[in-house]
């Protein structure tokens, strides 16, 4: 048996598989070395997805299944969730986000990252200072939320 009767004979053995809610089609070909498959969903949408994903159970639906509260939105450079959500970091020691105690300098600092830029809004004496600049900089989140929709 040559090499072309042996994939042949090879991707016949994929059709009918079922991976999640996926199952296997038909061949869909090779691009970029990887294998791709046109597979039905159980909701009824199809999907041409990877071999390799399949494999691995990285794709198990036409998406679905995904859920939305872990979809990130972003616009114009900035994660609508991120700035939503005013949580703060676990990491975070200041408790207020985008507030850090400087060592070396014995101040408090205040930053805001907006649109992929940080912004320094200065050092502070105490994290009340510190706390109140980051907060009245945040009006920016607002006004961009409200302008974009996403509030």
């Amino acid at each position: 048996m040559n090499r072309a009767e042996q994939d042949s004979r090879g991707r016949k053995e994929w059709v009918g598989k079922q991976f999640g809610n996926l199952t296997v089609a038909a061949y869909d070909g090779r691009r970029g070395g990887k294998h791709y498959w046109r597979c039905l969903c159980k909701c009824g949408k199809e999907a041409i997805v990877c071999q390799s994903n399949l494999k691995s159970s990285h794709t198990r639906s036409c998406g679905c299944l995904s859920d939305p509260r872990g979809t990130r939105h972003f616009v114009e450079g900035t994660c609508i969730e991120s700035i939503r959500s005013r949580k703060v970091s676990a990491s975070n020691k200041s408790g207020v986000r985008g507030v850090y105690f400087n060592q070396r300098s014995g101040r408090w600092i205040a930053q805001i990252t907006f649109q992929g830029h940080t912004r320094y809004l200065g050092s502070f004496e105490s994290l009340e200072e510190a706390a109140q600049a980051r907060k009245k900089a945040e009006a920016i989140f607002d006004d961009f939320l409200e302008r974009t929709r996403f509030k």
